[in-house]
């Protein structure tokens, strides 16, 4: 066994998609022991999931990378982003020892216990204890966080959000579920109907919740309101393409072109829909927010946005 320094680093591994609940588990456990044993907490995260880049994908995600670093940053003292190409050639045993031990002055590791590392996911947690025990480093393994019976996974959480699961997604998360973009010029149908929406262009790497409408909490430029979003091809109006579109049930004085907003979800009140006219689109829309007015008391809203 080696004798490290007393100065070191409790480290954990992962891509921490969404800072789910099942990540947050693992980042408590990293405080603690930092806190017992007077050392730096570290968050090693890849930009994209392993398995996208394998596959070639790089959309799907939960959360902008910026976001996802900023919520790493509230809990660890440094975040540590690597691009997997960078290391994914690399043997599980050498990944091991020169960069999570050696580079890192690692003296405890935390990751969960179906933890897989280093080329074509050869290492696992026994292979990273033996390794452990010969640097001198402890290697703390945690099971998964089960919610309601289901395993918290960012997997699980992508599939809730493609079939419009918004609350068991939002309950795996911990947090309401979000969706980020820039307001652009629309074709102001939403206008001639009297319903007035902030246009999107989403990010293009996060994941697209499944097509309809949704209530929704919106923060732009120091305000916030609720209201509702449609995501969808707009059946109705004959699109063609995926758009993005936030009604504010207290709209903002000025336009927001150009800015940007953070959509955060909060119930999926219906599919999307093609409606013979828009005069019968203007009355579902009504019935929809009606919906959403009632609904909106039994959702504590979120009363700050999650990267103020």
């Amino acid at each position: 066994m080696k004798t490290r320094g007393k100065r070191g680093a409790v480290i954990t591994v992962g891509t921490f998609d969404g800072v789910h609940r099942g990540h947050q588990e693992i980042l408590r456990r990293v405080d603690e022991i930092a806190r017992a044993e007077g050392l730096e907490r570290v968050a090693y995260t890849f930009v994209f999931p392993p398995r996208f880049v394998l596959v070639g994908s790089e959309s799907g995600l939960l959360l902008p990378e910026e976001v996802k670093v900023k919520l790493l940053e509230r809990r660890v003292d440094r975040v540590i982003r690597v691009d997997f190409h960078e290391v994914g050639a690399v043997v599980a045993e050498r990944f091991a020892r020169e960069v999570l031990i050696e580079r890192l002055t690692t003296r405890t590791v935390v990751v969960g216990d179906r933890f897989r590392f280093g080329r074509d996911r050869e290492g696992d947690v026994d292979l990273l204890r033996r390794i452990g025990e010969e640097e001198g480093v402890s290697i703390v393994s945690l099971p998964p966080l089960v919610v309601d019976q289901v395993a918290v996974s960012s997997t699980r959480i992508r599939s809730l959000l493609r079939q419009g699961m918004i609350d068991d997604a939002t309950t795996l998360l911990g947090r309401p579920p979000l969706l980020f973009g820039k307001v652009v010029y629309g074709d102001r149908i939403g206008r001639e109907i009297g319903y007035r929406t902030a246009n999107l262009a989403l990010d293009p790497r996060l994941l697209r919740p499944a097509s309809g409408v949704y209530v929704v909490h919106a923060f732009f430029r120091g305000e916030g309101g609720a209201g509702m979003m449609y995501i969808g091809d707009r059946p109705t109006v004959g699109g063609d393409e995926m758009r993005c579109e936030v009604h504010l049930f207290s709209p903002p004085l000025g336009e927001l072109y150009g800015e940007h907003m953070e959509v955060h979800l909060l119930h999926r009140l219906r599919g999307d829909r093609c409606f013979s006219s828009l005069s019968d689109l203007r009355l579902q829309i009504d019935r929809d927010a009606e919906r959403a007015r009632a609904l909106l008391p039994s959702y504590n809203g979120p009363q700050r946005p999650i990267l103020a």
